[in-house]
């Protein structure tokens, strides 16, 4: 059968046919690249002219649209002068259709994206005197991105000879059996909605829940991702984190690190003095430490030991936060455990000191 539809194309067409079909399509092709970079081009110059900024939107929107619409029609063309069964030139037409048909959607999918990203939030903030969050905007553009995406998907079924209103009568059926099967989605949908207006926190904020701690990196409509302090991701359904307790650090840039340094009782209020500094100049001079506030003090008296506290903070970074928090606990620990050899300075550990009284009435 194959075999069959291949000797009848070769036999019907000419190498004229040939030439001509594979001209227009190499062709197209090319012009369709050299259009899609000039609009470009266009579109950048539009967007150092502040009041041509819709313009700039449009035009940019168009670029990829046109430049594959014409490749497609090169397309057309060049199978146009070549003899093909009718079954296999319906079949390319029809798939050329569904391609323009696509190019039409990601025209209107760059496009309004773009508008709702650009004039939403400063719209939406003029006219209710409220700020806008980021990512109440960037889930309006992805509702509005698979509306546009479904509607065009329709179209292109359409095209394709499937009867719409039975797929839509189909699908209302089948409403009530996937909206059984999706309540968990809903509710963290909701719980996302909620969490973009009311705001218990947003991207950046430092977190603690029931769960764990760390950096929120991201809400989406069905959960939330946040950084825990050794570079993992956890990732949390929006319905959890709504009905859990939160604590909320609006800016976690700095990790805080306190420790508690004993020194043996024999030592003199000199040594302790020059303790304090050396921990402090250590501090100081490591690149990972923030500068203020560095607390270190002569705490107390404890059973066996006269204690410094040390209170620092390490400079946080947003990928290896952790690796960076623990080699520089590790690289200051050991900087003061050899400065205080050299002075001489005794770390204390837990000693007892028993006294023993003799009673001379006492015989055996």
């Amino acid at each position: 059968m194959v075999i069959q539809i291949i000797n009848d194309i070769i036999i019907h067409n000419s190498i004229k046919n040939y030439v001509l079909c594979f001209f227009f399509i190499f062709f197209s092709i090319v012009i369709g690249r050299y259009i899609g970079s000039l609009i470009e081009r266009i579109a950048d110059k539009l967007s150092k002219k502040k009041w041509l900024e819709l313009d700039e939107i449009v035009v940019r929107a168009l670029s990829l649209p046109i430049a594959i619409g014409i490749v497609l029609f090169g397309l057309y063309l060049g199978f146009s002068f070549i003899y093909l069964p009718i079954f296999l030139k319906t079949l390319i037409n029809r798939g050329i259709v569904v391609a323009f048909i696509i190019c039409v959607v990601i025209f209107f999918d760059k496009f309004i994206s773009e508008l709702v990203e650009r004039y939403l939030a400063d719209t939406i903030s003029k006219k209710t005197k409220m700020e806008v969050d980021e990512q109440v905007i960037i889930l309006v553009k992805k509702s509005i991105r698979l509306f546009i995406w479904l509607i065009g998907l329709m179209l292109i079924l359409s095209n394709l000879g499937y009867d719409i209103k039975t797929l839509l009568a189909g699908l209302g059926i089948g409403g009530l059996a996937f909206a059984l099967a999706s309540q968990n989605y809903v509710s963290n949908l909701i719980a996302g909605l909620i969490i973009l207006t009311d705001k218990p926190f947003k991207i950046g904020h430092w977190i603690s829940f029931s769960g764990g701690m760390g950096i929120v990196e991201d809400i989406g409509i069905r959960s939330t991702k946040i950084r825990t302090i050794d570079n993992s991701i956890i990732v949390v359904p929006n319905s959890k984190l709504i009905n859990d307790i939160i604590q909320n650090t609006p800016s976690k840039n700095k990790w805080k690190v306190t420790m508690t340094i004993g020194l043996t009782y024999n030592t003199t209020a000199d040594e302790i003095i020059k303790a304090k500094e050396i921990i402090k100049k250590i501090l100081l001079e490591h690149p990972n430490v923030e500068n203020e506030p560095i607390t270190v003090y002569f705490k107390e008296y404890g059973d066996w030991s006269l204690n410094i506290q040390v209170v620092y903070y390490i400079k946080n970074n947003k990928y290896t936060g952790y690796q960076t928090y623990i080699n520089t606990i590790d690289e200051v620990n050991l900087k003061i455990k050899r400065e205080f050899e050299k002075e001489g300075l005794e770390f204390a550990f837990p000693t007892y000191t028993v006294y023993l009284k003799s009673d001379d009435n006492y015989k055996n």
